[in-house]
């Protein structure tokens, strides 16, 4: 998954862990519609009743000695608009305008308090009926919906703005303070409402998510989460029809709402690109594509193949450095699978450990696939295709070709063979090449500072060959790389002097530290994952482009 952007039941959706939860994408924009909509309305009536008031009682004037109900109403006025403003033209992102709804819902509060509290209240006359607080809190917490604890939080300060603006009152006005019991009767309602409130959203989003819970991803059922990244969720999936697992990619859900309008639309292209990228890609060291969607909210989805193995940053992560016959047969399948892109004109962008998977494919072991295509660069002389979220570098640090970093879209197939230099430092090292302290040095890096040799940060004997090989690939200047992928697998393959890395050599490996009941194996895991992360993605109703 890709670092370039900075980290369903109908109501809560996973973000970055199972444990952690955000608002589904459409939900969000239904109440953000329906808040510019609430935001209006209170415009017009508090435009109005400030003026209806004084035209229907204007003896009232002679009995207030703060400020007017005109000035008061203004602001709500000014507010709601603001609301309005920018939810009609997309100045922040949904998510922050539904927070800003939580602002609107105090304001309005506060105002029908001092409404209800500027003029002198009788000790001694009964209470009649409730405060409008109380019908604010209700209508407000059914028709903008949010996390519970949040609503009910915000429905707490909105009950408590009566309470508080009464006393203001008392201290700034000198009226008469009301008996405990008549005062009760005042500010009891409130609160009622907001645990109201509070328990009819959680009971909403326990009946949503039981008629979810037998929902499917299009033709596919999701069985366990995998993992999340920049910009995309993986899941474990099994087609229905075909009766073979699948991993299924959908659009983060909390990177879109976080996101204005255009940011939004620039990500879900990525996506749809990322898809349609791979699905034009043949060669076998090369993540299949079987199927492509959209889902009713317009969120991407793709399904590929699932692989049954692990990625290099987890080989290096839990083994350890590499052998070099190892390492030189990984990368000549991962050259198969650029070359073919290259070809095509797609660069990758994003050739990391992370990206390179070695799996078990039928009988044969320490089959390289190359997955993820999210930051592919389209190159021809007709088309050159920019999909980079503004102001950021495509590509991760630690692999980051110096002609990316420096911004330079002129770039072709010789920035990934960088990139898959870095990943050869990687394996026979187990360490980045540079590893700066921030993001920033290290691109820099990349451009600025020349590598120590593989064999100085390496216990294990690394052959000459190989490591000016790798050496070659990390120079500075294209021109001094080797001209292809093709050129590097074939380079790699002429180093006479290491023996080759057989399927007897993987296959003894593969039984001994990583056999088919191993939990570090993707297609093995089997994570516990709570019902509503399954059931975020289930209740979508995809429609298929492609099956």
């Amino acid at each position: 998954m890709k670092n370039i952007i900075p980290a369903n039941t109908p109501w809560l959706v996973r973000a970055d862990s199972p444990g952690k939860r955000t608002l589904a994408p459409q939900l969000v924009e239904a109440a953000v519609l329906r808040l510019r909509w609430i935001s209006l309305i209170c415009a017009v009536l508090a435009a109005s009743l400030a003026h209806l008031g004084d035209w229907l009682q204007p003896e009232t004037g002679r009995f207030l000695k703060g400020p007017s109900h005109p000035q008061v109403w203004l602001v709500v006025v000014l507010v709601s608009l603001g609301i309005s403003a920018v939810q009609r033209f997309r100045l922040l992102s949904p998510l922050t305008i539904l927070h800003l709804g939580l602002v609107f819902e105090v304001v309005v509060a506060a105002a029908i308090s001092f409404d209800e509290t500027a003029l002198a209240i009788s000790a001694n006359g009964p209470v009649l009926g409730v405060s409008k607080v109380a019908v604010w809190i209700a209508a407000v917490g059914l028709l903008i919906p949010n996390k519970p604890w949040i609503k009910f939080l915000t429905a707490l300060i909105s009950a408590s703005t009566w309470p508080l603006v009464y006393a203001l009152n008392l201290h700034l006005l000198g009226y008469d303070p009301l008996p405990a019991n008549r005062l009760l009767m005042w500010i009891h309602m409130p609160y009622v409402m907001a645990i109201v409130t509070y328990a009819l959203s959680r009971r909403i989003y326990q009946m949503e998510a039981a008629v979810q819970k037998a929902r499917e991803l299009g033709s596919y059922q999701l069985l366990s989460f995998i993992g999340a990244g920049g910009m995309g969720e993986v899941w474990r999936a099994h087609h229905r029809m075909l009766a073979r697992d699948a991993a299924i990619k959908v659009i983060r859900a909390d990177l879109m709402m976080r996101q204005p309008g255009y940011d939004s639309e620039i990500t879900r292209k990525r996506f749809a690109q990322e898809a349609q990228a791979i699905a034009s890609l043949r060669s076998p060291h090369t993540v299949d594509l079987y199927d492509f969607g959209i889902s009713e909210d317009g969120s991407f989805f793709y399904g590929m193949e699932l692989l049954d193995g692990i990625s290099l940053q987890t080989l290096v992560d839990k083994f350890g450095p590499q052998p070099a016959s190892r390492v030189i047969h990984m990368l000549q399948q991962v050259c198969q699978s650029l070359e073919e892109a290259h070809r095509q004109g797609l660069i990758h962008r994003d050739i990391k450990p992370n990206n390179i998977f070695t799996c078990k494919i039928g009988i044969e072991y320490d089959f390289m696939k190359v997955l993820d295509f999210g930051l592919v660069k389209k190159v021809s002389r007709k088309e050159t295709l920019h999909l980079t979220a503004p102001g950021v570098a495509a590509g991760t640090p630690a692999y980051m070709a110096p002609e990316v970093a420096l911004g330079d879209h002129n770039i072709d197939g010789r920035a990934d063979i960088y990139s898959l230099g870095c990943v050869a430092y990687f394996l026979l090292t187990g360490s980045p090449v540079f590893d700066e302290r921030t993001a920033t040095a290290t691109a820099m890096a990349h451009v600025q500072k020349t590598p120590l040799a593989p064999s100085a940060r390496s216990e294990v004997p690394i052959p000459p060959p190989l490591e000016n090989m790798v050496l070659r690939c990390l120079a500075k200047q294209p021109d001094q790389r080797p001209r292809s992928a093709q050129e590097l697998a074939r380079l790699l393959g002429s180093i006479g002097e290491i023996p080759a890395w057989t399927q007897a050599n993987a296959s003894d490996w593969w039984q001994t530290y990583l056999p088919s009941s191993c939990s570090h194996r993707a297609a093995r895991q089997q994570p516990e994952v709570a019902l509503d992360d399954i059931e975020r993605l289930s209740q979508k109703g995809v429609r298929h482009l492609a099956t």
